[in-house]
C-alpha cells in the first residue's frame, strides 16, 4: 500500500460469493475516494471466492484478505473493526455495491460536521432477463435529512438506522462506546443491535438525502430469505436488551423504541414465512408477549404505531389474519413491482422509451429504470408549465414534440387519474396501441 493515510476501512463480509464478488469489489475500486483499505473477511468459502479474492488482492495493494473459519457475520464485522487502520468504518456485503461517489460523499460530510456517523439512502436492485432494475428507499422523514442530530441528548427524537451499510462510522466512536455486533452463529440479524446502539449513543449524526448504496434483492442465498434462520430475531432482541441493561440505559423513550422495534420485527418477519416456520416464530412471539405485556402497558402514554399496536393488543387469531393480509399486500406489491421489468425485458433492444407523466408515478418509473437510462428518449406531460424543464436529467417535452421526435418509441403512461384519456390521446396522435402501456 502507498504511504498515504488510510481514511476509510471498507469491511467486506464474504461467504461463498463467487457470483457477485467481482461486481462488489469493482464498485470499491471505482470509488472517487481512494484513501482506503479493503478488508475481505472470508468465512471459509468453499466455492471459487478465495481464488477471486487472491486475484484482486494481487492487483490492488489496498485489498487485504482475512481468512477466519468463524462464519458468524457479527464476528466478521467485529474482527474487521479491530483490524481496521482507517479513521472511519464502512461495511459492504459481498452481493451488494457502492455508488461510485459513496465514500467521498460520506467522508466529506463526516469531516465537515465532525459526525460519529453519517449515512444516506439506498437503491434496491434486481436483474431480470439480462436487464437491471432498481428503486430507491428513503430511510428517514424529510426533516431529518441534511441537518445535525443528537439522539443522545434528545432521545424523544430517536430513530433507529433502518440499514447500517449505507453509513460511515467513526472508529473512535465505536471503540469509545464499545459497540459490537452479536457474534451469534450464521448471518442473520446481527446488525440489529449495532444499528440500535449506534443510533442512541452517537452525539452527532448526519443523514444525506441521496442514494449511496446498491442493495441486491434477488440473491436466493441471502440470509434475509432463509426461513430457517428467522427465529433468531428473538435472540437478537434479547442480546439488545442485555446491552441496554449493561449500559444502564434508563430513558423511557429508548426502551419504548426497543420494544416497539421488537414487535415490529416479529410482524415483519412472520409475514414472510409459511407453515411450520411461521408457526414457530408466532409461538415465540406469543411467549415474549406474555413476558413483556405489563412493561408494554407502561409505555402506552408514548404510543405505538398501528402496525405494532395490533401485535400487542389483538387476539392471536386476529394477528394471524393480519399476517395473511400483510402477505397478500406484499405479494401484490411485488407483482406490481415486476410488471415494468417484465414489459421492458420483452422490448427490442434498440426500442426507445418515452415516459408520459412527470409526477410521483413518473418518478417511480424513472427510479426503476435507473440502470436502463440509455433506453429513455424523453419525458412528456400534458402540464404546459413543465415543458422545457428538466426532471432527473431529462428534458420534458410537449406530447406533440415527443411523438414527433420518437414516433416508434414505447410509451409508458405514469398517471393514475387520466391514464385511459392519455392512451386515447396518443392513439389520436398516431401511436399504435401496442406501443402504449399503462404503468
Amino acid at each position: 500500500m502507498k504511504n498515504t493515510k488510510i481514511r476509510i476501512t471498507v469491511i467486506v463480509t464474504i461467504h461463498n460469493a463467487q457470483a457477485y464478488i467481482r461486481e462488489c469489489l469493482n464498485s470499491v475500486q471505482e470509488q472517487t475516494f481512494s484513501d482506503i483499505e479493503v478488508l475481505c473477511m472470508d468465512g471459509g468459502s468453499t466455492d471459487r471466492t478465495p481464488v477471486i479474492l487472491k486475484e484482486y488482492a494481487g492487483a490492488d495493494s489496498r485489498i487485504r484478505i482475512i481468512n477466519d473459519a468463524n462464519t458468524s457475520y457479527g464476528h466478521k464485522v467485529n474482527r474487521g473493526i479491530a483490524e481496521a487502520r482507517g479513521e472511519y468504518i464502512s461495511v459492504l456485503e459481498s452481493d451488494d455495491m457502492y455508488e461510485p461517489y459513496m465514500l467521498e460523499k460520506l467522508y466529506e460530510a463526516a469531516e465537515r460536521y465532525h459526525a460519529d456517523f453519517v449515512n444516506g439512502d439506498y437503491t434496491n436492485f434486481f436483474d431480470a432477463d439480462g436487464h437491471r432494475f432498481g428503486y430507491v428507499t428513503k430511510m428517514y422523514q424529510k426533516e431529518d435529512y441534511n441537518c445535525l442530530i443528537n439522539y443522545k441528548e434528545h432521545p424523544e427524537k430517536f430513530g433507529v438506522i433502518p440499514r447500517y451499510w449505507t453509513g460511515l462510522f467513526r472508529k473512535e466512536f465505536l471503540l469509545r462506546e464499545d459497540i459490537k455486533m452479536n457474534e451469534s452463529p450464521g448471518a442473520s440479524y446481527q446488525d440489529m443491535s449495532f444499528r440500535f446502539l449506534t443510533s442512541i449513543l452517537a452525539k452527532r449524526v448526519y443523514h444525506l438525502d441521496i442514494p449511496l448504496y446498491r442493495y441486491r434483492v434477488d440473491n436466493p442465498g441471502s440470509s434475509m430469505v432463509d426461513s430457517k434462520k428467522t427465529i433468531v430475531i428473538a435472540e437478537e432482541h434479547e442480546f439488545l436488551k442485555k446491552e441496554l441493561l449493561r449500559r444502564n440505559i434508563t430513558s423511557r423513550f429508548i426502551w419504548h423504541n426497543a420494544y416497539q422495534w421488537k414487535y415490529m420485527d416479529f410482524r415483519g418477519n412472520m409475514r414472510h414465512l409459511k407453515g411450520e416456520y411461521r408457526q414457530e416464530l408466532f409461538d415465540r412471539y406469543r411467549s415474549e408477549l406474555e413476558k413483556d405485556r405489563e412493561l408494554l402497558k407502561s409505555f402506552c402514554d408514548l404510543g405505538y404505531s398501528q402496525f405494532v399496536s395490533e401485535m400487542i393488543w389483538e387476539s392471536p387469531q386476529r394477528v394471524m389474519e393480519l399476517l395473511e393480509q400483510d402477505e397478500t399486500t406484499e405479494r401484490e406489491e411485488r407483482k406490481r413491482l415486476y410488471r415494468l421489468p417484465d414489459k421492458i425485458s420483452k422490448l427490442e433492444k434498440n426500442r426507445k422509451i418515452v415516459l408520459f407523466g412527470c409526477g410521483q408515478r413518473g418518478a417511480a418509473v424513472l427510479g426503476q429504470l435507473r440502470f436502463e437510462r440509455e433506453r429513455i428518449g424523453c419525458l412528456t406531460d400534458n402540464a404546459e408549465d413543465l415543458w422545457n424543464t428538466v426532471m432527473e436529467g431529462y428534458k420534458i417535452h410537449s406530447p406533440e414534440d415527443a411523438v414527433c421526435r420518437y414516433p416508434d418509441a414505447f410509451y409508458i403512461i405514469a398517471n393514475k387519474m387520466h391514464s385511459s384519456d392519455i392512451a386515447q390521446q396518443l392513439n389520436n396522435m398516431g401511436v399504435p396501441e401496442e406501443q402504449i402501456w399503462i404503468y
